[in-house]
C-alpha cells in the first residue's frame, strides 16, 4: 500500500456529540491512495511532544473507493498550543504510518504532510505498538518528566525488549527519591504485566544485615518476575561488600532466569555501592540506567505509593483538613447543588440507619448520579468530595475518585475497549468512577459501529448491582445528557440522583478571579480590580453554550493577566534585587493588555484573522 497523505485542522464541533471543551477540536483526515478490501477501521492517536496522549478517534470505512478519506475528529482536553507532536495512524488496530513535525496555529484551513512507515523508526513502533497501548504508560504523563527523559526510556526499553537474553538488571538514578515513583510504581508495571504480585521489594540494607535470609529470599525470587532493589546509604565494611558481591555473582552468572533485576538509588546512595563493589558495578551499564530528572515530583511520589494506582489514573487532590462537607459549601456559588446534595447526603444516611436498625427491607444500596451543567461548573471538584463524603459515611469502603472520559475508555480494534473498561472499573472499585462529557460514548451517527457501545454495556453490569461499591457518576452538558440516556431504556432509572451545576454569575466568576489570585499570592490594584470586574461583566454578558465559567476565569488568569504582568515587569530595567511588590501586584495595564490579547481574539474566532492550527508546510 502506497503511503497515505495526513490533513490536519482546528475546528469546532457543534454536533450532539461534541464535548465541553469543543474549542480544542481537530479535524483530521487522511487521504489513501488505496486502502485494502479487509479494512474494517482506521484510528489516530495524537501525542504531545513528551508523548502525552492529547486524543485519539476511530472510524470504520463505509465504501471502498479507488481513493479513499477517512475523516475523524480528535478531542483534546488540553488546547492545541503551537509545539512538536507525534501523530500515529492505525488500520485494524495495527499501527502503520506515522508524522513527527511543528504544528502552527491554523483555523478551518486544511495543512498537510506526508505520513512515514513506522518501519522507518524502531522506537516509534515500539511505542505505537506496545507502550502507549498498556495500561501503565498514560499513568507516566501525570509525572513531569522531561522530554528527553521520555524518548530515552522508550529507547532503551525497546532496545531490550524481545531479546532471548537474560534479563538486563536495571538502575534508576535520582537525586533523594525523585525517581522513586518511576521504580517502584511505573517501570514495574511494565515488567510484571501489570501484576503487582509478580513483584518483590528488596531492601539492600536488609540483605547486608541478615533481616532477610538467603533461603528466604531465593524462594521470594524465584516465583516472581521482578524484584525491587532498593540501594540505601548505609556504612559499608569488608563483611558488607562480601555479602553484596556474592549477591552480584549470582546475578551475572544467569542464576534466576527470567527474572528482571531493577536498583533504585539516590546519586549518592548508588556511588556509595558501586565504589567498594565492583562487581554490583558491573551489573550496570549505560543502556540499562536511567537518570531522572523531574521538577516538582516529590509531592507526588508519597500519593503515588498511599494511594496505590487510583492516584495513577485520578488528579492528586490537595490534603485538607478540612471535611468534604465544609468544601462543598465554601466553593463558589451553586447554592441549588448544594442543597440537592446535602438532602441526598442526608437521605443516604437515613436509610442506613434504618438497616443497621432492622427496620429497612431494601437491600439495595445505589448511589450513581448525573451531573448536568455547562462546562466549568465544578463538576469534577464535587466528584471528588462525593467520593470523600460516602467514604466518611461508611457507603464506600476507599472514597478515591477515578476520573476518565471517552478518550481514555474508547479502544482503537476489537476488545481493547473491553480490556480498559475492566481497567477502569477494578481501580474505581471503592470509591467513584466520574466520566465526563460521557454522551459522547454513544454515536447518533446512522450506521454507527462505535465502541462506546461497550462502555454502556460494562456500565450496566456494575448498575445493576444492588450493593456495588462504588458511585458511578456521569457529566455533561443537560440536553446532551438527556439524548443519552434516551439510547438504551437501562440507563435512565439506574441513576437516582440528578444534580444541576448552575452557570456562575459574574460576581460570582469576580470572587474566583479574587480567591485564586489570593492563592497565587497576587493583588489587584484598585484601578485593576475595577477593570477586571467590567471584563468579567462583559463575557458573562455574552455567554454562549460553551462559555467556560470557572475554566473560563482559571485562563484569563493564567494565559492572560499573569502572562501580561510577566511582560510588563520582565521588560523593565533590571535592578539589583528584585521588588518583592513589583513581582505580586497586577495593575490595570496588565487587565487591559490582557483583554486585548486573551479575549478579543476568542471573540473573533470565526474571523480569518484567528490563530489557525495545523502542520507546517
Amino acid at each position: 500500500m502506497n503511503t497515505p497523505i495526513l490533513r490536519v485542522m482546528r475546528t469546532e464541533g457543534d454536533s450532539l456529540n461534541a464535548p465541553e471543551y469543543a474549542d480544542n477540536l481537530l479535524a483530521v483526515e487522511i487521504l489513501f491512495p488505496e486502502l485494502p478490501a479487509d479494512t474494517t477501521e482506521v484510528s489516530v492517536r495524537i501525542y504531545s511532544a513528551d508523548y502525552r496522549l492529547m486524543g485519539s478517534d476511530v472510524c470504520q470505512p463505509s465504501s471502498q473507493k479507488k481513493n479513499p478519506k477517512i475523516r475523524l475528529n480528535v478531542c483534546s482536553e488540553r488546547e492545541w498550543k503551537m509545539g512538536d507532536y507525534h501523530v500515529f495512524v492505525y488500520r485494524n488496530g495495527s499501527p502503520l504510518w506515522f508524522a513527527s513535525g511543528f504544528l502552527v496555529f491554523e483555523f478551518e484551513e486544511w495543512k498537510k504532510m506526508p505520513l512515514q512507515r513506522l518501519e522507518k523508526d524502531p522506537d516509534k513502533r515500539y511505542f505505537a505498538e506496545k507502550l502507549c497501548l498498556s495500561e501503565w504508560w498514560p499513568k507516566i504523563g501525570q509525572l513531569p518528566f522531561q522530554t528527553d527523559f521520555i524518548e530515552d526510556v522508550i529507547r532503551k526499553l525497546r532496545s531490550h525488549d524481545g531479546k532471548k537474553a537474560p534479563c538486563p538488571h536495571w538502575l534508576v538514578v535520582c537525586e533523594d527519591t525523585k525517581g522513586k515513583a518511576f521504580a517502584s510504581v511505573l517501570l514495574p508495571k511494565h515488567f510484571c504485566d501489570n501484576q503487582p504480585e509478580a513483584r518483590y521489594v528488596l531492601p539492600l540494607e536488609h540483605l547486608v544485615s541478615g533481616a532477610i535470609q538467603w533461603e528466604h529470599l531465593s524462594a521470594e525470587i524465584g516465583q516472581s518476575k521482578l524484584i525491587v532493589g532498593r540501594i540505601a546509604e548505609f556504612p559499608y565494611n569488608d563483611q558488607t561488600v562480601n555479602l553484596l558481591s556474592l549477591f552480584a555473582s549470582v546475578l551475572s552468572c544467569g542464576h534466576f532466569r527470567g527474572v528482571t533485576f531493577l536498583f533504585q538509588g539516590t546519586e549518592k546512595a548508588v556511588k556509595e555501592l558501586r565504589l567498594p563493589c565492583t562487581l554490583m558495578d558491573a551489573l550496570f551499564t549505560d543502556e540499562q540506567t536511567f537518570h531522572v530528572q523531574t521538577d516538582g515530583i516529590q509531592e507526588l511520589i508519597a500519593r503515588l505509593e498511599g494511594q496505590s494506582d487510583e492516584a495513577c489514573h485520578s488528579e492528586w487532590n490537595d490534603p485538607s483538613e478540612q471535611s468534604a462537607e465544609q468544601q462543598l459549601q465554601q466553593m463558589v456559588g451553586l447554592r441549588r447543588l448544594k442543597e440537592d446534595m446535602e438532602e441526598a447526603r442526608m437521605m443516604a444516611l437515613f436509610l442506613k440507619e434504618r438497616k443497621e436498625l432492622c427496620l429497612e427491607r431494601q437491600g439495595e444500596s445505589r448511589h450513581h448520579m448525573l451531573f448536568l451543567g455547562n462546562p466549568g461548573t465544578g463538576k469534577t471538584t464535587v466528584a471528588r468530595l462525593v467520593g470523600q463524603m460516602y467514604h466518611h459515611m461508611g457507603l464506600l469502603s476507599k472514597g478515591h475518585t477515578v476520573i476518565t472520559c471517552r478518550t481514555d475508555l474508547i479502544g482503537e480494534y476489537i476488545g481493547q475497549t473491553e480490556k480498559r473498561m475492566k481497567g477502569v472499573l477494578e481501580e474505581a472499585q471503592g470509591g467513584v468512577l466520574f466520566i465526563d462529557e460521557a454522551y459522547t460514548l454513544v454515536s447518533h451517527e446512522k450506521e454507527s459501529n462505535d465502541y462506546g457501545k461497550e462502555v454502556i454495556h460494562a456500565l450496566l453490569t456494575v448498575l445493576s448491582e444492588p450493593n456495588p461499591d462504588m458511585i458511578i457518576i456521569l457529566a455533561g452538558y443537560e440536553d446532551k445528557m438527556k439524548a443519552l440516556l434516551q439510547t438504551n431504556p437501562g440507563l435512565k432509572d439506574r441513576f437516582p440522583l440528578q444534580f444541576h451545576f448552575d452557570d456562575y454569575s459574574s460576581d460570582e466568576l469576580l470572587e474566583i478571579a479574587h480567591r485564586t489570585l489570593k492563592a497565587r499570592n497576587f493583588a489587584l490594584t484598585e484601578e485593576a480590580d475595577e477593570h477586571l470586574k467590567a471584563v468579567i461583566e462583559k463575557a458573562s454578558a455574552q455567554r454562549d453554550g460553551h462559555f467556560g465559567n470557572g475554566r473560563w476565569v482559571h485562563n484569563l488568569i493564567e494565559q492572560g493577566l499573569i502572562k501580561s504582568m510577566a511582560r510588563r515587569v520582565m521588560s523593565l530595567p533590571s535592578s539589583s534585587a528584585p521588588d518583592r511588590e513589583l513581582f505580586s501586584t497586577i495593575e490595570l495595564s496588565d487587565v487591559e493588555d490582557a483583554e486585548r490579547r486573551f479575549l478579543s481574539p476568542r471573540e473573533a474566532k470565526l474571523t480569518p484573522s484567528f490563530p489557525r492550527i495545523g502542520f507546517r508546510a
